[in-house]
């Protein structure tokens, strides 16, 4: 036989659980409204495209070299208010590097090539130190 007073009180523990769950529902969704969780490479990609750009002579070298041109690298990389077309390959980057990480962006163009653009991530600045175009397979490019 069931005691008149336990059953009364488990509803009531129920009604209470379900009230304070419902009230962190909605106070989890008004906060977290819009935001939606990132990915390591597209949070990655977003912070270098609205960095500052900037080349190392290194850079300037093989980008002339390789007829790579900085839209290209726009292309890729993408800028603040749009996303490129690279994904960074962590296989072929250094985030342990000093004074700063280096990345790897790989991407293709618009006009076919693939190319590998590492950056440095300088605090606010994105630098470029090097490009690579991926389909070359004879590089005579002499650069310091």
């Amino acid at each position: 036989m069931a005691i008149p007073g336990k059953n009364s009180d488990l509803i009531r523990r129920f009604k209470l659980y379900g009230f304070g769950f419902v009230l962190g529902i909605l106070v989890v969704s008004l906060v977290y409204k819009g935001k939606g969780c990132q990915l390591p490479n597209s949070a990655k990609m977003e912070e270098l495209g609205w960095q500052k750009l900037e080349y190392s002579k290194h850079a300037a070298c093989r980008m002339e070299c390789r007829h790579i041109t900085e839209g290209e690298i726009r292309e890729i990389l993408g800028t603040g208010k749009t996303i490129g077309t690279g994904k960074v390959n962590y296989d072929k980057s250094d985030v342990h590097d000093k004074p700063y990480p280096t990345y790897a962006i790989e991407g293709f163009t618009a006009n076919g090539k693939n190319l590998r653009i590492v950056i440095a991530d300088c605090d606010t600045i994105s630098k470029v130190v090097t490009t690579i175009d991926l389909k070359m397979e004879n590089d005579s490019c002499v650069c310091n």
